[in-house]
């Protein structure tokens, strides 16, 4: 099947729009979208992920990933934990919630929405941890400080980022009061975190260039500082009131576009010229 897409992909008459929606749909029925996901089956895992990698180069503006992100979100996240991997050491999680990052830009119009939006936010709340709570005396170094999830966390928030460009009064008149309430204080508990390792990332990489940013430890920060970028991008977004839906970011494993590698080093700069005033 990998191969035949490759071949059709080729073809001149699919590199239409109508080409390219009749290889979506294609794919669509050789993933069984119709069918619900089995996640103890590491063959229906794996045709999962195969046949969303063959169908995202195809989906643009004009071709919708829709059936895929509604997939992902009624199928995938309730059963995120229990999904067996058909590969021995990949973090199937990581993997999935990546896939659905990378298809959520191109979701079209989705019947069930708000439904939808609730079980990504029910995620996301999940990997977004409270603060540890305070003993009498204001001491909290008894309680064990939660671990950061900066990737799946990342993947959570660009998909639910994405979606709720589509419906962005969600927070405000779909979420009760108690919930926002608890969700910002998550937000800003997972702010402060963030903020803390960006600080630590850029003293580690500050003037390194060339070879020392190839040794294999600070490739991991490089992208680690990407990671934690965007969730501060995006976290910010939706902070403000009402939440704002209009920031723009890439992926931190997706090569960065030319213009906006410009903006992130003006950006950088700025950053850098503010700090040193301070």
């Amino acid at each position: 099947f990998v191969l035949l897409m490759r071949v059709a992909s080729g073809l001149r008459v699919l590199q239409t729009v109508n080409g390219r929606q009749q290889l979506v749909e294609l794919v669509v029925e050789q993933a069984d979208l119709d069918q619900a996901l089995n996640p103890a089956d590491p063959d229906a895992v794996d045709r999962l992920l195969q046949c969303t990698r063959q169908a995202l180069p195809l989906f643009s503006k004009n071709v919708h990933s829709t059936r895929f992100v509604t997939y992902f979100c009624e199928h995938v996240l309730p059963n995120l934990s229990t999904l067996t991997s058909p590969v021995a050491e990949l973090d199937i999680q990581l993997e999935v919630l990546k896939l659905m990052a990378e298809v959520s830009p191109y979701c079209g119009d989705m019947e069930k929405l708000e439904a939808n939006l609730t079980i990504l936010f029910t995620k996301l709340l999940e990997f977004m941890p409270l603060p540890p709570e305070e003993v009498e005396n204001g001491d909290n170094s008894a309680s064990e400080e939660p671990k950061l999830q900066f990737s799946y966390v990342e993947c959570l928030l660009f998909s639910f980022h994405q979606l709720g460009k589509k419906l962005p009064d969600f927070l405000l008149d779909k979420v009760d009061g108690e919930r926002l309430k608890d969700f910002k204080i998550r937000l800003q508990y997972f702010a402060r975190g963030l903020q803390v390792y960006i600080r630590q990332l850029r003293v580690a990489l500050q003037g390194k260039t060339g070879d020392a940013l190839k040794t294999e430890e600070n490739k991991i920060k490089v992208v680690a500082l990407k990671i934690t970028n965007n969730i501060n991008i995006l976290i910010k977004d939706l902070f403000h009131n009402p939440p704002s839906f209009k920031s723009t970011v890439t992926l931190s494993w997706k090569p960065v576009q030319k213009t906006e590698a410009v903006a992130a080093k003006r950006l950088s700069s700025e950053e850098m010229g503010s700090g040193a005033a301070t």
